[in-house]
């Protein structure tokens, strides 16, 4: 009898730990959701693009495990940032490489600006750890996308 109930642990202990590995992970869906989201990051420099990347972050936060969450948690906030001091500006991400535009903003929003974009650098242990993360949990490895200049 005690052998019935020890061979019926294993087995349960087996499906448990192959559904983890195999089932459903909200985190690891949410990741995979945005996946193509996730392998542009950066690469695209428009308020749309953004937009999406601080989408796909706050998304995948929500879903993400204690541990990683954190990291999830600022890169959302410091893109949203961006975005909001390119809206507090009133001028589009995208138009920013445009020196008569630039040239026409007054010194506070210039510096409201470049601090925003101090802070999304700023992320770069975050980001790391979050490719790291995905990798060993959900097995997605992210392409290395050369951001546009």
């Amino acid at each position: 009898m005690r052998n019935r109930w020890v061979g019926a642990a294993v087995v349960l202990l087996a499906t448990t730990t192959l559904s983890g590995c195999f089932g459903s992970d909200p985190y690891c869906d949410a990741v995979k959701e945005h996946e193509e989201t996730l392998n542009s990051f950066g690469a695209e420099r428009t308020d749309a693009a953004y937009a999406d990347y601080a989408t796909a972050a706050k998304e995948i936060a929500e879903a993400a495990p204690e541990s990683i969450a954190p990291d999830w948690e600022t890169i959302a906030e410091v893109t949203d940032g961006v975005i909001a001091a390119q809206s507090e500006a009133g001028v589009p991400l995208e138009n920013m490489g445009d020196s008569d535009t630039v040239a026409q903003l007054s010194q506070e929003q210039r510096d409201a600006l470049n601090a925003s974009y101090q802070a999304f650098n700023d992320t770069v242990e975050q980001r790391r750890a979050v490719v790291a993360d995905i990798d060993d949990q959900c097995g997605v490895t992210l392409e290395q996308p050369e951001a546009k200049e």
